[in-house]
């Protein structure tokens, strides 16, 4: 019986990254027929033979770890942070992992966390580099504006990325006078920053609120907003996925790292700052109107990605 390319779908999640993640390897694949298969329930899935690019993170429901055999992984694209570790890498969870090694790795934290398990790896860097700007913007679009997408939001005390738990809630009420000022001076070198640009300010958020929309609706938000970073002249942002789509495109990009100090947020990024510049929001005033130059250092990494997915595709 032949098996079916699948990329991760996503029912509970209000973080267009996600979304994101998976239009870069629908675009890949580049096929008619391409299974969804919800990320939090990997270990329910039983209804055909799928090839599944297994690129993310996991963390939501690592109880359902690991995933369905009806499942045959390619591992790209794929991060573990700290707080994974214990729920993630069971003797049950290394062995799966071993028997669909090497795993691509999405930053070099997760590279070596694997390895010291005893997990080949490699690094693939992020899907989101695979990302071509001529599926989201016509030909001879001229750049525009400046594209603001979820500043400091670590910072933003009414910013909550995920559902938290009592406990964790009752820590952050905790957090949030300190948290609430930081946010309040990091915006105000930022807005600082602005007030000396002359392209037009637009500014977004990568999260959207729960279940007020469908998944259809989530993935043509995700779309628009890939289409805002392909004309903008500058993305400032504090996410990895509208920063490596703005690199993919050839965007100008500036990743602002305030709030963005716990060890799970640093892991994230180990390995991204050879694709845009990773800089606190004090050193925006030294920048002037100043762009940073798109680098091109993720071809080769985009190339690989590509490749590895067609390989994997015709197995």
């Amino acid at each position: 019986m032949p098996k079916t390319p699948a990329v991760l779908s996503y029912p509970n999640s209000n973080n267009l990254g996600d979304y994101i993640q998976s239009i870069a390897a629908k675009q890949i694949i580049n096929k008619s027929k391409i299974l969804e298969i919800n990320r939090d329930e990997l270990h329910r899935f039983k209804t055909a033979k799928a090839l599944l690019i297994m690129n993310g993170w996991f963390m939501d429901k690592p109880e359902n770890w690991p995933p369905s055999d009806k499942i045959k992984p390619l591992f790209l694209s794929f991060h573990l942070n700290p707080t994974a570790e214990k729920e993630m890498l069971t003797q049950e969870g290394i062995n799966y992992l071993k028997n669909h090694q090497p795993i691509g790795c999405r930053d070099y934290y997760t590279q070596k966390l694997l390895s010291r398990y005893g997990i080949k790896t490699y690094y693939s860097a992020c899907l989101t580099l695979c990302l071509n700007r001529k599926n989201f913007v016509s030909k001879g679009t001229k750049r525009e504006g400046i594209y603001v997408i979820s500043p400091m939001e670590r910072l933003n005390p009414n910013s909550e990325s995920v559902e938290k738990s009592f406990f964790k809630q009752s820590i952050q009420q905790l957090k949030r006078p300190n948290k609430r000022m930081k946010f309040k001076a990091a915006m105000g070198r930022l807005e600082k920053f602005l007030q000396k640009q002359s392209e037009n300010i637009y500014y977004s958020s990568q999260l959207i609120k729960k279940r007020k929309h469908n998944n259809p609706t989530h993935v043509e938000k995700a779309k628009i907003q890939l289409k805002n970073i392909a004309k903008a002249k500058l993305v400032i942002t504090s996410r990895i996925h509208s920063a490596l789509p703005a690199v993919a495109f050839g965007t100008p990009v500036l990743f602002l790292s305030d709030g963005l100090d716990h060890l799970n947020q640093k892991s994230r990024l180990e390995g991204m700052e050879q694709f845009f510049p990773v800089i606190n929001s004090k050193d925006l005033n030294q920048r002037g109107n100043k762009f940073p130059k798109p680098l091109q250092n993720h071809l080769p990494y985009k190339e690989l990605m590509e490749n590895q997915i067609t390989h994997f595709l015709k197995e």
